[in-house]
């Protein structure tokens, strides 16, 4: 049984229409004007044949800074500009931190993050896989992750006591401090998409011009051809490539991980376990999921399936297939790869993403 079946809802508006009608859904502003923000510079560090920097830019919500980290090859190259990747950090359940889901900084491994990368990467850091490829990459923190996260005492009372509920006051250690916060960002992520809905646009509106100013930042990145640029992302992160290649024809692929299946599958039980990235409000009225990432066509795109992913079914992750290959027409720019197992971005998706992106980009 399918699971893209109503006459209304999700809808399929023309292709000529449908990237300026998923950026009026998401409250994103049509065609936004690229503006590469005031970037300010902090650490350098060469650790396993990566390069990396210290980046910073002023947000244009008037809170916290972006931080990010620049990450190259440990090796010269001789003439030509390298092709780049703008790697999405995940969900994850996890909004304590961002970038260092997906990337070590100047002081390695995060505290914490090695658990987390054990149940989702199979331990590895995905930026250090896409460096050793030869590709520059940029991974930088959005809202409300990482630096861009709420900070504690701005959290509302209602979050703040399902933190304590989850880790009740006691002798706390940062381990502890860091899974009470996650435990009230939890709670605290609806009532910031109440707000953004509110205010006119969507919680993966939101993410989505932070992650077209970080576009801009690597675009104009000494070093960078602007012409050979991708995004990639796993699970949130692959939510946010979708928005993205919606949002932007500056992008000459993107890779989406774990992260495909038709709005109606998702509504038949597996509502509660989605992040907001995936679910704005009026979206389903321009489209389904795939054609969300499909608008990107005929721009190369690579979808990576879990086929024991919880967080779809196997007929809605076909069905999301079957949609995204109606809307390439054909052609030879998509390319879907299924692996076995559940919600993760294994070694062997990682190596077969990084080899897919060195073909095409």
């Amino acid at each position: 049984m399918g699971t893209h079946s109503s006459l209304h809802c999700p809808r399929s508006i023309p292709i000529a229409g449908r990237r300026d009608a998923v950026r009026q859904a998401l409250g994103v502003p049509d065609a936004p004007t690229a503006v590469t923000p005031d970037v300010r510079y902090g650490r350098s560090w060469i650790r396993h044949g990566v390069a990396g920097r210290e980046l910073s830019w002023p947000a244009r919500d008037g809170g916290p800074d972006t931080a990010a980290w620049l990450l190259r090859p440990d090796r010269p190259r001789a003439t030509t500009d390298r092709p780049a990747i703008l790697l999405m950090h995940a969900h994850d359940g996890v909004k304590f931190y961002g970038k260092e889901k997906v990337a070590d900084g100047p002081g390695g491994v995060a505290p914490g993050i090695a658990e987390l990368r054990a149940r989702g990467y199979e331990g590895g850091a995905v930026a250090t896989g896409l460096v050793q490829a030869g590709f520059v990459v940029l991974v930088h923190d959005v809202f409300p992750w990482g630096s861009r996260r709420v900070p504690w005492p701005e959290l509302p009372d209602r979050a703040r006591s399902a933190g304590f509920t989850a880790y009740p006051p006691g002798p706390d250690t940062p381990d502890i401090r860091r899974r009470r916060y996650e435990a009230a960002a939890r709670e605290h992520e609806h009532g910031l998409a109440k707000v953004a809905a509110l205010t006119g646009t969507s919680l993966a509106g939101t993410v989505v011009a932070e992650d077209l100013r970080a576009l801009d930042v690597l675009l104009a990145t000494d070093g960078v051809d602007p012409n050979r640029v991708a995004a990639a992302g796993f699970s949130g992160g692959g939510a946010r490539v979708a928005h993205l290649l919606a949002c932007s024809t500056r992008l000459r692929a993107g890779a989406i991980t774990a992260m495909m299946s038709t709005f109606a599958d998702v509504a038949d039980g597996r509502a509660d376990d989605t992040t907001w990235l995936m679910i704005t409000p009026g979206l389903p009225a321009v489209c389904d999921w795939p054609d969300v990432a499909g608008s990107a066509a005929p721009r190369p795109l690579l979808v990576q399936f879990a086929s024991g992913d919880p967080h779809f079914s196997r007929p809605g992750m076909e069905d999301a297939e079957t949609l995204l290959r109606r809307a390439y027409d054909g052609s030879d720019a998509l390319t879907t790869q299924w692996f076995a197992g559940g919600h993760r971005f294994s070694a062997r998706m990682q190596a077969a993403a990084a080899a897919w992106l060195t073909r095409t980009v």
